[in-house]
């Protein structure tokens, strides 16, 4: 029933009426000078494309979002990937938003024998509250807009309401997280809107996420150090709320209460299908919505 209330608002969400405007070339620039968020990729990339950087900005006139785009993609072919993300933001939002895009062709690839981090995973970043979403990758770029959207419009479950979740998984791991264990509820959000949006088979994208499930616990299983970013969370917490996905999704602050056991219910399951996974010594793509485009 709620997925087809989310697809009958998205079928009636408008293509948008998009108009060009001046580009932001100062603003898609600076926001990448303290280079903390990639280690400098995004502003390497940049500056190699020097004078062959296209700048295209454009704006929906009757929503108002808007979106600052840099690439090395023609402008032309830029336009249809420029209108879907309009008419996403416009099915999130009734407030203007602006989507900062550096459409860099860097895929999310994590190499043998490698425990994932940040640049095998993240694209993107938002503050809560600021309707200013930002994505520096080619690749499930309009995933990470709805993953972002959904931190820029303040619908995650509350960072307190999560902490204990967390002290308890870095018990029963025996190490630090990356603090922020409510992305898992996020990301399944995002994955599941996409799906809507995309037109993909939802229990594909259940499938694809349990094969990288096994494939990341395999890795990160006996892990020792901190995370520098929210692995266990994008790949294995939010399988498990995956397998909760009513309850998750019609009430997230309620759900939180049982993540932990839920966790704990499915470990041993995982932890046998780890055992078996012959992955660790391949390159894997870590794409989050596998199953489909």
């Amino acid at each position: 029933m709620l997925r087809q209330k989310y697809a009958a608002a998205w079928k009636l969400t408008e293509k948008p009426d998009m108009l060009d405007i001046p580009p932001s070339q100062a603003q898609l620039i600076g926001r990448i000078s303290a280079d903390a968020f990639d280690g400098g990729r995004t502003a390497q990339w940049l500056t190699g494309l020097g004078g062959a950087a296209i700048y295209r900005s454009v704006r929906d006139v009757r929503c108002g979002h808007v979106i600052h785009c840099v690439s090395d993609r023609t402008f032309q072919e830029l336009g249809s990937d420029l209108e879907k993300g309009l008419r996403l933001m416009t099915w999130m939002s009734t407030r203007p938003m602006v989507w900062y895009w550096w459409d860099q062709p860097w895929t999310r690839e994590l190499p043998a024998n490698i425990d994932p981090g940040r640049d095998h995973v993240n694209g993107g970043w938002a503050v809560p509250g600021v309707l200013e979403v930002h994505v520096y990758r080619r690749e499930e770029a309009h995933k990470v807009l709805l993953h972002e959207s959904i931190h820029a419009l303040g619908l995650d479950v509350p960072m307190l309401a999560v902490e204990p979740v967390r002290v308890a998984l870095e018990r029963d791991l025996g190490r630090p997280l990356w603090p922020h264990v409510g992305e898992a509820f996020t990301e399944l959000f995002a994955e599941w809107l996409w799906s809507i949006a995309s037109g993909g088979s939802w229990p594909a994208q259940i499938a694809c996420s349990t094969r990288q499930a096994i494939q990341v616990w395999a890795r990160i299983h006996d892990a020792t150090e901190a995370e520098d970013t929210n692995v266990f969370a994008y790949y294995v917490l939010k399988w498990t709320l995956m397998q909760h996905l009513d309850e998750v999704l019609l009430s997230p602050n309620a759900s939180v209460m049982h993540w932990f056991d839920w966790w704990r219910a499915n470990k041993p399951s995982l932890t046998a299908a780890a055992k078996k996974d012959m992955s660790e010594g391949l390159d894997l793509r870590m794409g989050m919505t596998c199953s489909y485009s």
